[in-house]
């Protein structure tokens, strides 16, 4: 029996596949987002899946489409054994490949983040991901050529399904789901004020340490932690496509003090704004 062992993880350029199985206790130990997209099917095992505002009761057969900037973080569900696979890249990973398909294919992760497959059409979808499993193990010449090829018959496959069939949000898993993801979307569209703990209470009518708990056990993040986040999401975003200066973006961004900024910034993605932005000019 495997035992939190990661399978074959493939990095190429621009695009990354990570096949895991664990059949022990595992939560993310941090919350993330990308500037590409993500693809995670869900082979065996159910887990909770935090993505954007809310957080999805992800199971077999489920798969799952990160937009680029989304934040996201997986936690235990009710049973710790799963596997899944994990696919990255980034937009012009299959620029040349799609014939001006590429933005519809971009599309389908902006719309519901978790399909719900039938059993026909995991198998369809398996398939793909069996034969680009094979390719990375195997490594034949033109694997790399080989596995964008799939990649691309893969979004096309997933874009049709969604064209076809009327998708709908999924349902809350509980009551207790659906009114963090109400506080989670006011943090997402308030970042930029004073936000506190106490301030948030006030809002939503719940005691201080009650929201702090629920926070916490639905989304995987504490309340600091995530307006962090985001806050910091924000200000690489306006470090890489605006000319405003350091403190300009952490004012934005909801820090009065761009010191503090600094710090917060460094500690998230472990390297300052400054050295960021270079990163990009």
């Amino acid at each position: 029996m495997f035992n939190n062992i990661k399978h074959q993880k493939e990095t190429i350029d621009d695009f990354s596949i990570e096949r895991t199985k664990r059949t022990e206790a595992y939560n993310m130990k941090s919350n993330h987002f990308h500037d590409g997209y993500e693809i995670y099917y869900m082979f065996k095992g159910e887990r909770f899946y935090f993505i954007k505002d809310r957080t999805y009761h992800v199971r077999a057969g489920d798969l799952v489409l990160i937009n680029m900037y989304d934040m996201h973080k997986t936690t235990e569900a009710y049973s710790p054994s799963h596997e899944r696979l994990l696919i990255n890249f980034r937009p012009d990973y299959i620029q040349t490949m799609t014939n001006g398909m590429e933005e519809k294919f971009y599309e389908i992760f902006q719309t519901f983040p978790v399909l719900r497959l039938n059993v026909r059409e995991q198998g369809s979808l398996e398939s793909i991901l069996r034969k680009m499993i094979k390719e990375y193990e195997d490594k034949k010449e033109g694997y790399q050529t080989y596995l964008k090829l799939l990649l691309v018959e893969m979004l096309l496959y997933i874009y049709r399904h969604i064209k076809k069939n009327k998708i709908k949000p999924m349902e809350y898993h509980n009551s207790l789901h659906e009114k963090v993801s109400e506080i989670v979307r006011y943090i997402n569209n308030h970042y930029m004020d004073l936000l506190t703990l106490h301030s948030l209470s006030k809002q939503f009518h719940i005691s201080p340490y009650y929201l702090s708990r629920i926070y916490k056990k639905v989304t995987g993040f504490s309340f600091v932690e995530y307006l962090n986040q985001v806050r910091i999401n924000e200000a690489q975003k306006l470090l890489k496509t605006t000319s405003l200066s350091v403190t300009s973006i952490a004012e934005k961004v909801g820090y009065e003090n761009p010191t503090h900024f600094g710090r917060v910034f460094k500690k998230v993605t472990g390297i300052s704004p400054l050295k960021y932005r270079k990163t990009f000019l």
